[in-house]
Formats: C-alpha cells, structure tokens, sequence
C-alpha cells in the first residue's frame, strides 16, 4: 500500500480574496444604485417638461388624461403664482 502526503484542502477561501469580493460587491451596489438615481432623474425631468406642456398640446400627442390634468393644474398654480408675485410689487 502506497500512502501519499497531500496537503489538506482549504475549506475557506483566502483571505484576501473574500475582501476582493466584498469589494466588487460593493461597487456593483454603487454602479446600481448611480444607475437607479439616473433613471429616476431622468424620469423627473421628462414630467416637469411634460407637465410645462400646454394641455391642448398634450391632447394634440395624445398624452394620457392624467398628463393633461396635471399639465392643467400646474399651469393654474403657476399663473396664481405669477399674479400674486404681480399683486404685491
């Protein structure tokens, strides 16, 4: 019988490539939620250009009905905005 020495199998990674790990995982986190802020930037930004729309302008693309009530009341909160601000020089 023939015995052979091995070495015993580590049952952990190395240390230092758990830390690499951890690292990318981290960065993933990061590049994903930079990702997530991007897009919802981006969607805000398509809504107050939107919402600046005229509603017969809306109705001309065929904007959904709540894009032009929106698009309405904001035009109604900023005319009152305006004549206020007029009012009182």
């Amino acid at each position: 019988m023939q015995s052979t020495v091995s070495r015993p199998s580590p049952l952990s990674r190395v240390a230092w490539l758990r830390v690499a790990d951890d690292v990318q995982a981290g960065v993933a986190a990061v590049h994903e939620a930079w990702q997530s802020w991007q897009a919802a930037r981006r969607r805000a930004a398509e809504f107050e250009t939107l919402r600046r729309l005229s509603p017969s302008v809306l109705r001309d693309i065929g904007a959904d009905p709540e894009w032009i009530t929106e698009a309405q009341r904001w035009r109604e909160q900023h005319d009152a905005a305006r004549d206020a601000f007029l009012r009182g020089l």
